[in-house]
């Protein structure tokens, strides 16, 4: 028996082997829930001070909603300061009818609708500008589209002050409803998660030089937004998030990222077209801006995601020997099975399972979308043009203490 024959043998079993592992880690983790907030987490001291800050452009179909969910939350001493980043698209109206509605606890802040100053893009100037207004010594900034369970902030910040924490941030509920969000966004979060064990990403000793954290939800102490010169640390950050992560922990500041899948939601895109736009604008960066990492993460997903299910329709054709039937078959099966747990797991529709080759083919494209309109500096969001930090994809927190 040729040595090739063992050899695939062994990268076939090994593929399987990786599937299997997936899940007994998933289920491992869920069994431990070291990392979770939820309804269940203990409250924080009603008289901390807590503003809410969302910074808003063009968003006239989620503000509403975000803004109300915020207002019914169960903590008692809490403001709401939202920043209209230059919509033209009726957001404005809409704050203006909330603001009418609960005088004195929504604060709305009018942007402009002038470009950010150099040096700047558009949210973390947005977040900076709302900041800078806050009243509160916590200070949680949200997008427009999460919405917030009752008792988001109060287990938030009970959290963040019984670690003494300078920031905390939260992976929330990723919501889909149309087809390709169906597809496409579990193949993305999948793979930001991969490289993320919240047991290293809130371990110091153990943690990437680029921790991951979610803009969606980003609570701070106010003092420690104040030492780091606020967003001007990330001004021009496409990863705004992870680059106010980086930001901390090198000032020594305590931070933790944790599943907050019961405490908010949030529908990112609604379509293939906002799905891609949105990704593409920071996946390569994500990816450090190399090209080295972008070879073998698509080389990965190809194998892992893709190639087990090509091996069935190959052998039924007679362009592999029967025993590539076995293999894809077996290895088809064990990918759907493990595929559908997760999905249960998390939340997303376990019907969408069989469609793993094709989410594993577009995130493939939309990886080089996002590297070929990085390196041409094509990138936009919300008609503005990204006008990327070249050294964003490689700072780091090494030699911080």
């Amino acid at each position: 028996m040729s040595l090739g024959l063992w050899a695939a043998r062994a990268g076939l079993g090994m593929i399987g082997l990786t599937w299997a592992l997936t899940a007994l880690d998933v289920a491992a983790k869920r069994r431990r829930a070291a990392w979770r907030l939820g309804p269940d987490s203990p409250a924080a001291r009603p008289d901390a001070a807590v503003s809410v800050l969302i910074p808003a452009r063009d968003e006239v179909e989620n503000i509403g909603p975000c803004v109300r969910a915020v207002l019914a939350q169960d903590h008692p001493a809490l403001e709401v300061v939202v920043l209209d980043d230059g919509s033209t698209d009726g957001t404005a109206e809409v704050l203006a009818e909330l603001a009418r509605q609960w005088p004195g606890r929504l604060r709305v802040l009018s942007g402009g609708s002038d470009r950010p100053p150099p040096g700047w893009l558009g949210k973390p100037w947005a977040c900076q500008r709302a900041g800078q207004q806050a009243r509160g010594d916590w200070l949680l900034f949200l997008d427009a589209d999460v919405r917030l369970h009752p008792h988001a902030v109060s287990a938030a910040v009970a959290w963040a002050e019984q670690h003494q924490l300078g920031l905390l941030s939260g992976l929330g509920h990723l919501q889909t409803d149309s087809f390709w969000e169906k597809v496409l966004q579990p193949a993305v979060g999948a793979l930001i998660m991969a490289g993320n064990d919240l047991d290293r990403v809130n371990d110091p000793a153990r943690r990437s030089d680029r921790p991951l954290a979610n803009g969606q939800f980003m609570l701070f102490h106010r003092r420690a937004w104040q030492a780091l010169g606020g967003h001007q640390a990330v001004a021009n950050a496409v990863l705004d998030d992870v680059s106010m992560a980086i930001a901390a922990v090198a000032a020594g500041e305590r931070y933790h990222l944790l599943m907050m899948r019961e405490l908010f939601s949030c529908r990112m895109y609604d379509s293939l077209p906002a799905l891609w736009r949105g990704w593409s604008k920071n996946l390569f960066t994500g990816l450090r801006r190399s090209w080295a990492n972008l070879v073998v993460v698509s080389a990965w997903l190809l194998t892992w995601s893709v190639l087990p299910f090509a091996l069935v329709p190959l052998a039924l054709l007679g362009w592999l020997p029967p025993e590539a039937l076995a293999w894809g078959a077996g290895l088809s099966l064990l990918i759907l099975a493990v595929r559908a747990w997760l999905d249960r797991a998390y939340g997303m529709d376990p019907r969408y399972g069989p469609t793993q080759p094709l989410a594993a083919l577009l995130l493939v494209a939309l990886l080089w979308a996002s590297a070929l309109r990085t390196v041409r500096g094509t990138a936009t969001w919300k008609g503005r043009a990204l006008e990327l930090d070249p050294a964003e994809g490689r700072r780091s927190t090494r030699g911080s203490t």
